[in-house]
């Protein structure tokens, strides 16, 4: 099993399959690698689907999921 560390790298994800509770995402690293892993839906702040868009935030040393595409 392989680990990211979400402090060290930006994340970019897309939701490719949700299915019995789990969601298989892509995740873009800062170092332009994507990795495939598999999430509880249930860590998600909003109702996905497939397709849907999520980014990392580390906000004074907190890491938060956000819905969506990342703001401008």
């Amino acid at each position: 099993m392989r680990y990211c560390t979400l402090s060290a790298f930006f994340l970019l994800g897309t939701v490719d399959i949700i299915e019995d509770g789990l969601a298989v995402v892509e995740l873009a690293r800062s170092d332009y690698i994507i990795d495939v892993v598999t999430l509880p839906t249930l860590i998600f702040p909003c109702e996905i689907k497939e397709g849907d868009m999520f980014y990392f935030l580390s906000v004074d040393g907190v890491t938060e999921i956000r819905c969506g595409e990342l703001p401008e």
